[in-house]
């Protein structure tokens, strides 16, 4: 089964079976047990050495919000655990399938609530619709299915309860609705300190003008219960983690995070709406529509769309202020996940107009048209993202255009990922021509420099590279020699044999005059077309610079400067000749 208690979810998790089944909080030396059985991820970083504080006394990085939430289903998984025979360790399979089921039910919650606050607005069809779409055409269907250990479908869910409660609140205010409200809230920062800015919507909900908002203050003086009680829920809900870092560092408030930081004077705004890289609107264009929608809203519901849009704006603005902005593996943007829950308010007001009798039939069919092309396109690159198509953290323009709408990516293909160039036209107009060769084959056996002889393609000698043997041996190429000339393309190829990937090397290509680089490009030796236990080929095209000259040298070599261990044979150069008749 896939494990979903991994990465930033296993910090996340991390508190329970420290709590209660290991009974170590403070140290978690259990962890090396558990990096070595389940390999959650690259490196414990889900925790780190207190500062002043004695070798080995840790504290968690991430806040401890979604233990409480997940504190039911982790004892669901360890009973059965016990009952089917698997290691009560916390991270076997029954606690696994435990979080994903939470994960599940609270997708399903969030959506039920969202349904009853949309019914509110809007007619059954349009609130049926925003659902479906929002399921369908946005990367929440990832976060809902798939990632739901990580905090964003949590987060919709609380706001999709915080959106029902302010509205019942407005409607009909008690001292009991207040509280919640503010538990509410409190929950969220638990769970995401960044969440802190969901407190514009209570606090901006039912103001639609000036006069509302002075209506509004005068409510709140008038309430004056309500409020405190608000706060006290607030409160309640946060205070587990400043009692937590204050058991561990010393210090009620402690900022676990490291040297990553918010630069609010300098959001990533572009980069984070439409940055090949992660952009939202680019990997959910669907998002398109309640954006347009917060217009509409506008009109028919300012009191709504007031809240609504201050706090899309200053998420948007936290949001892309974080200095990793990308948030690290991820289909599209997914630290604006759990704004979907506000923005089914536009969305339904989107949908609401487009269906009115007025509309002409013509737009109706277009929207239709688009609507089922973008829900497509979402599941077909989810599809893309889970079989490691769309890369999780390093995409840009080149790679995009070059998977996209394809199940087999080609090598070339790959490439892109690292390279700026491929061959101008297909590869049936060009003649390789062999420029130089290493079999390593006609080589001595020697460990030192790692000639191996536990592997080969063609016989049994290969290069090893590993920390040991960073680098190596090379290709070395004068280009007048070879006839090379400037914008000549160049393949630089080779075979690699790993166990479980050759994770971090790279093939290289470079050209060099008086011992200097003047170009250098690398491709990753790891992708969708490895084979494990295998020979697989790697290769990527490359033009020489336009101010190559006849002395320069063309290096190509392998890099396995901290990288995992693999076996590589056939380093090879070739002349891409075009073809006679092309």
């Amino acid at each position: 089964m896939q494990g979903i208690l991994t990465w930033d979810a296993m910090g996340y998790y991390i508190y329970l079976p420290a709590r209660f089944i290991y009974h170590d909080l403070g140290h978690m030396a259990f962890s090396a047990d558990i990096m070595r059985e389940y390999n959650p991820s690259s490196s414990f970083y889900q925790a780190f050495q207190v500062p002043g504080a004695p070798d080995g006394q840790l504290v968690a990085k991430y806040t401890c919000g979604l233990a409480f939430l997940w504190t039911p289903f982790f004892f669901i998984g360890h009973w059965a655990a016990e009952w089917l025979g698997y290691p009560q360790d916390g991270f076997s399979a029954p606690y696994q399938i435990a979080i994903a089921f939470g994960g599940l039910l609270f997708a399903l919650l969030g959506l039920g609530i969202i349904r009853r606050l949309l019914l509110h607005y809007f007619s059954d069809i349009v609130t049926t619709l925003v659902l479906v779409l929002l399921v369908l055409g946005s990367n929440y269907f990832q976060y809902a299915v798939f990632d739901a250990a990580m905090a964003h479908n949590y987060l919709f869910t609380g706001y999709a309860l915080l959106l029902w409660l302010t509205l019942q609140w407005h409607e009909q205010p008690t001292r009991l609705r207040a509280f919640l409200i503010g538990l509410t809230l409190g929950v969220l920062v638990l769970i995401r300190p960044s969440e802190a800015v969901a407190a514009v919507i209570p606090l901006l909900w039912g103001i639609g003008s000036v006069a509302d908002g002075r209506a509004k203050l005068l409510m709140l003086r008038a309430r004056w219960v309500d409020v405190g009680l608000l706060v006290i829920g607030g409160v309640l809900g946060v205070l587990p983690q400043p009692l937590y870092w204050h058991w561990a560092t010393g210090h009620y408030i402690f900022y676990s995070y490291g040297d990553q930081h918010f630069s609010f004077f300098k959001p990533h705004l572009w980069e984070v709406l439409f940055s090949f890289r992660k952009g939202w609107l680019l990997y959910s264009p669907m998002l398109l529509l309640p954006l347009a929608g917060l217009v509409v809203l506008w009109r028919t519901h300012r009191s709504v769309a007031v809240p609504a849009l201050a706090f899309f704006v200053l998420n948007l603005w936290v949001v892309s202020a974080w200095d990793i902005w990308w948030y690290g593996g991820s289909i599209g943007q997914r630290a604006l996940v759990q704004s979907y829950a506000v923005l089914t308010l536009p969305w339904g007001a989107a949908m609401a107009w487009l269906l009115q009798p007025a509309r002409r039939p013509s737009l109706r069919a277009i929207a239709v048209v688009v609507a089922v092309l973008l829900v497509d396109l979402n599941l077909f690159q989810h599809w893309q993202f889970m079989q490691s198509i769309i890369n999780p953290d390093e995409m840009n323009r080149r790679y995009y255009f070059a998977i996209f709408n394809k199940t087999k990516p080609s090598q070339a293909d790959y490439a892109m990922l690292d390279v700026k160039t491929h061959l101008p036209q297909a590869e049936h107009n060009y003649q390789p021509r062999s420029l130089a060769k290493l079999d390593f084959e006609n080589l001595p056996l020697d460990e030192g420099k790692g000639i191996s002889a536990e592997h080969g393609y063609n016989s049994r000698q290969s290069f090893h590279g590993d920390a040991a043997h960073p680098y190596s041996p090379e290709l070395n190429i004068r280009l007048g020699e070879a006839n090379l000339v400037p914008g000549s393309y160049v393949r630089a190829s080779c075979r690699v044999f790993s166990d479980y990937g050759a994770w971090g090397n790279r093939l290289v290509m470079t050209v060099e005059r008086d011992g200097k680089s003047i170009v250098w490009d690398a491709v990753r030796l790891q992708n969708n077309l490895s084979v494990a236990h295998g020979w697989s080929l790697v290769h990527f095209d490359a033009p020489l610079p336009p101010n190559a000259l006849p002395n320069d040298r063309l290096r190509i070599y392998v890099l396995s400067d901290n990288a995992s261990s693999c076996y590589i044979d056939d380093l090879q150069a070739e002349f891409m000749a075009p073809k006679a008749d092309w």
